[in-house]
């Protein structure tokens, strides 16, 4: 069996943080012994024009793959509101047991950010590759439910898998390293993400706590009205996004990492989850999936998606805790974390997937 990944984010030397657990999985197929190839699209610059370009060069390859395919081949899709036009193309004339498609829902896929046109068109695009899909693949159980009871997928064809999970081999603790920051936010620095809302509450709370610190590292729209508003500020730093691997030194330097996102686009949220493998407990909202793996006493921390003043205790909490609960809340995060092993999260999906289609 040949499996083919068509995805329209993949990891490379300009933007090496985009797509990086579609890397992960497709890496982890491979060293599984699977037969395994890559279809994705060519990165090249940001003009409107480039892009346009590329997606339609990226849409044609992946039609005359479709139409080449048979009995023995598996076209898998991450991204389907992205990545699956030119497999819809194809199977207008290719039989189902001759095209066969597995479909990686992720946030926007299936709840769009607006109700727009481009967000309609990317939900129809979705509908239609999830009902030509032969299995789908949901990154938490808080999307299964949203696939089953809006999208109409039945419960069988849905199998939940976390976007290739968190290596354990280099996300880890790290005793030696000094925990330079108070807080610290990875991510995408756009006003739906929180930033705006963590930066005000960080504000309010320094002023009790002077000492606090608070570290952003990622790129994004919002990046100068924020760096604008940091300028006038203490504590605060503001770092460019990093591959994955390099993520690891970041998260041992913070003492908390916030997730303050408001999207209910959230379908999993790796970031919270390899904080807390390096034993950094997280303060995040209680968007979308995160309530899978925000659990027990961890959820002390947790605020409303939005709530500032909610998310001013929480941080205020957390400056206040003692060092024998830190150890407890970080013995508790790398515990939690250990069930999304990559290792273990692969295999198990690659046993699935060769034990239904073999």
């Amino acid at each position: 069996m040949k499996i083919k990944f068509v995805s329209n984010l993949y990891p490379s030397k300009n933007k090496p943080y985009k797509g990086t657990f579609v890397r992960n999985v497709f890496e982890g197929f491979k060293s599984q012994g699977g037969d395994v190839s890559l279809l994705t699209l060519r990165d090249a610059s940001d003009s409107k024009l480039s892009k346009l370009i590329d997606y339609m060069l990226f849409t044609w390859r992946a039609f005359v793959s479709g139409l080449k395919s048979n009995e023995s081949d598996i076209h898998y899709i991450h991204y389907t509101s992205h990545s699956s036009l030119g497999l819809i193309i194809a199977s207008l004339f290719k039989s189902k047991n001759k095209l066969c498609i597995i479909s990686n829902v992720h946030g926007s896929d299936i709840l769009p950010e607006n109700s727009g046109i481009i967000s309609r068109i990317k939900i129809m695009l979705s509908k239609t590759i999830l009902n030509k899909s032969a299995l789908v693949i949901s990154p938490s159980g808080y999307f299964r439910r949203i696939l089953s009871e809006e999208y109409a997928v039945p419960e069988k064809k849905i199998i939940v898998s976390p976007s290739g999970g968190v290596d354990a081999s280099v996300f880890n603790v790290s005793r030696a390293v000094q925990k330079e920051f108070t807080f610290g936010y990875v991510g995408r620095l756009e006003e739906n993400k929180g930033v705006f809302d963590l930066l005000e509450a960080f504000r309010v709370i320094q002023k009790s706590n002077p000492n606090s610190t608070l570290l952003f590292v990622g790129s994004g729209s919002c990046e100068a009205q924020l760096r604008e508003i940091v300028s006038s500020m203490s504590g605060v730093t503001i770092s460019q996004g990093v591959d994955q691997r390099e993520l690891v030194s970041v998260y041992q330097s913070i003492k908390f990492l916030v997730f303050p996102s408001k999207r209910t686009s959230e379908s999993l949220g790796l970031i919270p989850i390899e904080a807390m493998m390096c034993g950094t407990p997280v303060l995040s909202s209680t968007v979308g999936a995160t309530k899978d793996y925000i659990v027990s006493d961890m959820c002390t921390l947790s605020f409303e998606p939005g709530n500032i003043n909610e998310l001013k205790v929480s941080l205020s909490v957390a400056t206040q805790m003692s060092d024998i609960d830190y150890c407890r809340f970080s013995k508790l995060a790398i515990e939690t974390a250990n069930s999304y092993s990559s290792n273990k999260v692969i295999e198990e999906l690659y046993r699935v997937l060769m034990s239904r289609f073999i």
